[in-house]
């Protein structure tokens, strides 16, 4: 029997991830020649320049809060934080211009970016964790400057605290942000002696993996990928016109809070497993009910993060292991909502098996000059991924801080876990106002409620529960029976 193709063997391990199982990986990686540089991977270079284009924002940070509940040892905290910089490359690396293009610089040591602020004589110390919060997810980092991190404790009692954890995307994901804090956890147990085994040391580091990700790339068979994307992205592209728009993308908008309860997660998967789905493909089918109602357009597409953790070892690092793909659907009236997320479905395994082509080829190749973006808008669903701190017998629960900018139009960014589905609907203010961002996100979750009640529904019967529409708002109420929160 002859060997599978190298885009069937992509696409079936697509499937084995998308069902939640796992597929053979190659070994580990080889070490690079240089410790103290590597070559940036070809999702932190398109990162690297967009930054450029956009110097001294927040626009690429990823910003954690955990509140704490509990003794917290916090010295074993400062000590774990050591560690933890000793052990991932990652948290000691800059991006510099080196030798006429950037490289990422791995430092031997860096000051810890830990800083504890006692907040427990303020008059509401819990409003000024939350404004501090805010303020850490909008300061800038530099990116020749290391560490591309940093860590705030902030005290509100002898057993009340708030952890805020502020990433540069260009050395984290979600992924690495959960490992992050699984890491830190286990440190912190061995140095308060609640754990006695050292943490299995990591095969290679991030530089590892750049270094061999340029090396292995297969320059001859990017033709054949780019037939593909040349195939799905054909013809025009339309683009969304939101309702009152008052120009093009500024880049500065916020973050609409989602909270989904564990029970109403439970259903949703229950309803997906009878049809032979998931979970991440019925809230893609809701997301693309959700643009197409809004837009008014039946051409749609939306970008969606696929993670490139595919061999063994890398799903234990911390570093940039996300491609940007698009995803592209002409829904149709009279197609019943489960039929639109198995189309989905079969079109993000189709997206898959030609991830390894890195996006700038793709953008380069087919985004015209005068044309719209490929991606305005954008879908992120994790799982598991992210899991609140274990720190001492301190109870911990986590959100996401809303940095106060917009990389899209509109985004939509899901975790799925065992405390429920929750995220964040981002905006661009110039496209989406904060009032039409909080309707389309309540109209979001009627949708999945709708689909619970009535998994035949098709989308004609869907789309009136969108009360943004061509600049008008219908007032009807609607029924939302999942919990929203306050932005941190």
């Amino acid at each position: 029997m002859p060997r599978p193709s190298p885009e069937r063997l992509a696409l079936l391990s697509a499937m084995l991830r998308e069902k939640g199982l796992s597929a053979p990986r190659a070994g580990v990686l080889p070490r690079r020649a240089d410790p103290a540089r590597a070559p940036l991977s070809f999702a932190q270079e398109r990162l690297y320049f967009l930054e450029l284009y956009e110097p001294g924002t927040a626009l690429y940070n990823d910003t954690l809060r955990v509140d704490l509940e509990g003794e917290l040892d916090d010295d074993a905290l400062a000590r774990a934080l050591t560690r933890l910089v000793e052990r991932h490359e990652i948290l000691r690396t800059s991006l510099v211009l080196e030798g006429g293009g950037p490289l990422q610089r791995i430092h031997p040591s860096v000051a810890l970016p830990w800083t504890v602020t006692d907040l427990s004589t303020e008059p509401d110390p819990l409003a000024r964790a939350a404004e501090l919060a805010r303020q850490e997810a909008a300061r800038p980092f530099e990116l020749e400057q290391a560490p591309l991190w940093r860590l705030r404790l902030l005290r509100l009692a002898p057993a009340r605290h708030v952890l805020v954890l502020s990433m540069h995307h260009v050395v984290s994901d979600g992924v690495s942000m959960g490992v992050f804090l699984d890491d830190l956890s286990d440190l912190h147990a061995l140095e308060s002696g609640a754990r006695e085994r050292e943490l299995e040391p990591l095969p290679f580091q991030f530089g590892d993996y750049a270094a061999h990700e340029r090396a292995s790339h297969d320059v001859a068979g990017e033709e054949q990928h780019l037939a593909y994307w040349r195939r799905a992205l054909a013809g025009e592209l339309p683009s969304i016109a939101w309702p009152g728009a008052r120009g093009p993308a500024c880049h500065r908008g916020g973050q609409v809070p989602l909270d989904f309860s564990p029970a109403f997660c439970a259903r949703l998967a229950e309803l997906a497993r009878a049809h032979g789905l998931t979970t991440s493909q019925l809230a893609l089918a809701a997301w693309f009910v959700l643009l197409g109602a809004a837009s008014g357009l039946d051409d749609l597409r939306s970008g969606f993060a696929s993670s490139l953790r595919h061999r063994r070892g890398l799903e234990r690092q911390i570093g940039f292991f996300v491609q940007s793909l698009v995803l592209r659907a002409t829904p149709r009236p009279e197609q019943e909502f489960l039929g639109l997320a198995r189309e989905l479905g079969q079109r993000t395994l189709e997206a898959l098996a030609h991830e390894s082509l890195p996006w700038d080829r793709v953008v380069h190749a087919l985004e015209r000059r005068d044309g719209p973006a490929l991606a305005p808008v954008f879908f992120s669903h994790m799982r598991d991924a992210i899991r609140a701190p274990r720190l001492g017998a301190a109870r911990a629960r986590f959100a996401f801080v809303d940095p106060g900018v917009a990389r899209f139009e509109l985004a939509l960014v899901l975790h799925e876990g065992a405390d429920g589905l929750h995220g964040f609907l981002e905006h661009d203010e110039a496209c989406v106002a904060r009032a039409s961002a909080e309707l389309l996100a309540a109209d979001y979750g009627a949708l999945l409620t709708r689909v619970l009640a009535l998994p035949e529904i098709t989308l004609a019967e869907l789309s009136p529960l969108v009360r943004v529409s061509l600049g008008r708002t219908r007032r009807a109420p609607l029924p939302f029976p999942i919990r929203t929160r306050k932005a941190l």
